[in-house]
C-alpha cells in the first residue's frame, strides 16, 4: 500500500510545462556577443553558485547570459552538452526553452494587433480555423483573443501522451493536435489566471491564420531575422521525410541540429542521456531551441523598446507595475502575455520560465534595474538553479529593494487568527474530463498550517514553504483578500475569503490558484477510502471463495452473493494493482507520462469499470438473498461492510476519473 501511495504521490510532475512587424527588407546579420568586463566578483559569485548547483543537483550542463544597460557583462557555458564530451558553448550550443517560447509566441500575437489584423476584445474564434473554433461548453460568454494572452480562457490542463512526444512519426500538424486534444471549458473566461499551454498553442494558430503564413515561417520572417537571432528556431530534428509524411513543418537544419544539447537525467551515477521530448505538435507553446548569445541579442532588444519588431509603447506593456491581469492586488500577474516575479530583495522583473522534463530555463528583465538575465541547463535537476539564479544576481548587484513593504509585527495569538487558513488546496491548473485528474493526487495539492510563531506553513510535493501575514483588503460583497509573504521566495501570496471563509489560495506565480477542498478532496481522504477499499477487496476475495461451493449456500440468489463478491472484490485489486504499476514507474521517471500514455493506465480503468460493474450486481445479489440465506448475525454484518468498502472505493475512484477508459 505505502509503495502505491509513494508511487502515486512521486508521479508526473507537471510537467510542465511562448513573438511580430513586417520583417525588415535585408535581415540583420548576428554580431558575436562581446561581453563587457565584468565585475570580478560577481562573475566569482555567479560561478561559485553554478558550480556548487551542478555539483549538488547533479547537472551536466548551464548556459548563462547576464545583460545590463545594452551591454553583456557575462555570456558562459559551464559543463558539457552530450555524453561525447562536448563542451557547453555560449555561442553556439542550443538547449530547449521549453515555455519560454511563449514569449515569441506573443510578441507574434501582438504584431498582429498592432497591425489591426487582431483585436484583443473579439472572440478569438473570429481569427481561428473552423476546426479549431472554441466550443461554449455550457458558457455563455466567448472567449476573447485577450483571455488567451492572460492565461484566463478557462480551460482544464491536459497533458499526458501529447505534449511532449519521443518519436516525431506520431506527431502532427498544429491544428491537428489542437483539434485532436481539445481541452473542455472549466470556468467562465477572465475569471481567473490559470496557466495554459493550449490557450498558447491556439494564439500562434491565430497568428499562421491571419497571417496565411505557417507559424514557424511567421516567426523566423518577422521576429527571429529583424532581431538577428540566426541560432533560434521553433523547428525540431527529425527526418524530412515527414514534412510529407505526417504533414509538419520543414525541421531544424543539420547545422543547428549538430549543435543542440541533449537533455540528461542523473541515473546510477553517471548522467543518462534522454530522449527528445518533440513538441512539434504544440510548437507555439514550447518548441524553442536557442543559445544563450541569442537570448543575450534577445533581452537587449527587448529592453531597447523592441528593435523593431514591436513598438516600443507595447513593449512598455511588459514592464509596467499594474499587471494587464492578476488573481488577486498585490500579487503577480501577467503582463500582456509575459509573466510578471519578484526576487527574494523585492526587485520586480518580468519574463518567463520554461520546463521540458529535461530542460529548466528562465529568462528575466527586471526593468528597475535595466538588467537582464537568462539562465538554462540541460538535465532534470536544473529546476532550482534555474529559478534561484536570476533573482540572486538581482539583489547581488542593487542589494535588496528599499520598496519593499516590511512584515508588521507580530500579534497575540496570530497562531489562532490564522487557524482559518489550514486546510487542503486542490489547484485549478489541472484535468478535470479525463483519468489525468488523478496526477492531482500528487502534484496538484496544496496544504495549510498555521505554525506557533504565527506563521502559515505551506506544503506541496514534500516541500514545505513559510509564509508571513502582510495586510487584508476588504474588496465588497463579502470578499477579501489576505496577501502572505513567503519568506523563502520573498513573492506574495493571497488567500481569498468569502463571507468569512476562506475558499481559495492564489500562487505567487500569478497564473494558478487553487480551491479549498474537504479531507475527502484530497489525498489524504483518497488513500484512506483506497485502504479501506483494499481490505474490502481481499475479505470478499478471501472469504467469497471459500464460500462460493458452502453446502450451506442452498439458493440461487446466496449462492450468486458467494461468486459477485470475490469477483469484485478481485476486479478491484487488479485496478489497484495496475494503476499502482504505472503510477510506480511514473515516479521514477516523469517521461513515462508522456512515452507510455495510457499504458498500464488502460488496464487499471477497464478492470475498474468491471469491478464498479460486479459491486453493484453484488449488492443486487446480496438484496435478493437476504431473507432466503442461512446468515448468521457475523456473517451479515461482514458483507454488509465489505460491500460498503467496495461501493466507497469506486466512489472515490470515480471521483478522481479512475473508472472506466476516460482517455
Amino acid at each position: 500500500m505505502r509503495r502505491w501511495a509513494a508511487g502515486l504521490l512521486g508521479a508526473a510532475s507537471a510537467a510542465l510545462a511562448l513573438l511580430v512587424a513586417p520583417a525588415a527588407a535585408q535581415a540583420p546579420v548576428a554580431e558575436a556577443v562581446a561581453p563587457s568586463p565584468a565585475d570580478p566578483a560577481l562573475e566569482a559569485y555567479i560561478d561559485g553558485m553554478v558550480e556548487l548547483s551542478m555539483k549538488t543537483d547533479r547537472i551536466a550542463g548551464v548556459g548563462l547570459t547576464v545583460v545590463r544597460d545594452g551591454q553583456v557583462l557575462l555570456l558562459k557555458g559551464y559543463g558539457t552538452a552530450d555524453t561525447g564530451g562536448r563542451r557547453v558553448d555560449p555561442e553556439r550550443t542550443l538547449f530547449r526553452i521549453a515555455s519560454v517560447s511563449k514569449t515569441f509566441t506573443w510578441i507574434a500575437l501582438l504584431q498582429q494587433v498592432e497591425t489591426g489584423r487582431v483585436d484583443l476584445d473579439k472572440p478569438a474564434n473570429d481569427y481561428l480555423p473552423g476546426a479549431l473554433r472554441i466550443p461554449d461548453d455550457g458558457f455563455a460568454q466567448p472567449v476573447l483573443v485577450r483571455h488567451l494572452l492572460t492565461h484566463s480562457a478557462g480551460f482544464e490542463d491536459l497533458v499526458a501522451g501529447h505534449l511532449f512526444i519521443e518519436d516525431a512519426e506520431t506527431a502532427v500538424p498544429l491544428v491537428d493536435a489542437l483539434a485532436r486534444h481539445r481541452p473542455r471549458r472549466v470556468r467562465p473566461p477572465g475569471v481567473a489566471s490559470v496557466y495554459s499551454n493550449y490557450g498558447t498553442a491556439l494564439a500562434g494558430a491565430i497568428v499562421a491564420q491571419v497571417s496565411g503564413l505557417a507559424f514557424e515561417d511567421y516567426i523566423e520572417q518577422r521576429v527571429f531575422a529583424p532581431l538577428a537571432l540566426q541560432n533560434t528556431t521553433f523547428r525540431e530534428p527529425y527526418a524530412p521525410s515527414l514534412v510529407q509524411a505526417r504533414g509538419l513543418p520543414s525541421p531544424m537544419t543539420p547545422a543547428l541540429a549538430a549543435d543542440v544539447s541533449q537533455g540528461f537525467r542523473w541515473r546510477e551515477g553517471t548522467y543518462k542521456p534522454q530522449p527528445f521530448e518533440h513538441c512539434v505538435q504544440f510548437a507555439p507553446a514550447g518548441s524553442v531551441s536557442t543559445t544563450p548569445a541569442d537570448m543575450a541579442r534577445y533581452m537587449i532588444a527587448l529592453m531597447a523598446g523592441g528593435n523593431g519588431v514591436l513598438k516600443p509603447s507595447t513593449v512598455a506593456l511588459f514592464a509596467r507595475e499594474t499587471p494587464y491581469f492578476a488573481n488577486a492586488p498585490g500579487i503577480n500577474g501577467v503582463a500582456f502575455g509575459m509573466l510578471q516575479s519578484h526576487s527574494e530583495g523585492g526587485w520586480r522583473a518580468w519574463g518567463h520560465d520554461g520546463d521540458t522534463i529535461h530542460f529548466h530555463s528562465k529568462l528575466s528583465i527586471f526593468p528597475d534595474l535595466n538588467l537582464g538575465v537568462f539562465v538554462t541547463t540541460n538535465t532534470s535537476g536544473g529546476n532550482a538553479l534555474r529559478s534561484l539564479l536570476a533573482g540572486r544576481i538581482a539583489d547581488r548587484l542593487a542589494g535588496a529593494n528599499p520598496a519593499v513593504e516590511p512584515l508588521p509585527a507580530s500579534k497575540p495569538n496570530a497562531s489562532a487568527a490564522l487557524r482559518k487558513f489550514a486546510g487542503a488546496y486542490l489547484v485549478d491548473r489541472r484535468a478535470y474530463s479525463n483519468i489525468e485528474r488523478a496526477f492531482c493526487l500528487a502534484n496538484c495539492v496544496f496544504t495549510a498550517a498555521s505554525t506557533e510563531d504565527g506563521q502559515l506553513a505551506m506544503t506541496s510535493r514534500g516541500q514545505t514553504a513559510r509564509l508571513a501575514p502582510l495586510a487584508y483588503e476588504d474588496r465588497g460583497e463579502g470578499l477579501r483578500i489576505h496577501r502572505f509573504r513567503n519568506l523563502d521566495s520573498g513573492e506574495i501570496a493571497a488567500f481569498e475569503e468569502r463571507n468569512g471563509r476562506v475558499v481559495a489560495y492564489l500562487s505567487s506565480g500569478g497564473v494558478n490558484r487553487a480551491r479549498r477542498v474537504s479531507l475527502f478532496g484530497a489525498p489524504e481522504g483518497f488513500f484512506s477510502v483506497l485502504t479501506i477499499g483494499l481490505v474490502g477487496s481481499f475479505a470478499a476475495l478471501l472469504s467469497g471463495l471459500s464460500r462460493v461451493f458452502s453446502a450451506a449456500q442452498q439458493n440461487a440468489p446466496a449462492r450468486a452473493a458467494g461468486l459477485m463478491l470475490p469477483l469484485a472484490g478481485g476486479a478491484w485489486i487488479v485496478t489497484l494493482v495496475a494503476y499502482g504499476l504505472y503510477f510506480q514507474r511514473a515516479a521514477g521517471d516523469e517521461w513515462t507520462v508522456f512515452a507510455d500514455w495510457p499504458g498500464q493506465m488502460r488496464i487499471g480503468a477497464w478492470a475498474s469499470a468491471a469491478a464498479a460493474t460486479l459491486t453493484v450486481l453484488s449488492v443486487a445479489s446480496v438484496a435478493l438473498a437476504w431473507f432466503r440465506a442461512d446468515w448468521s448475525l457475523w456473517r451479515r454484518t461482514r458483507i454488509v461492510a465489505t460491500l460498503g468498502a467496495l461501493f466507497a472505493l469506486g466512489l472515490m475512484l470515480n471521483a478522481w476519473n479512475m473508472v472506466g477508459p476516460r482517455f
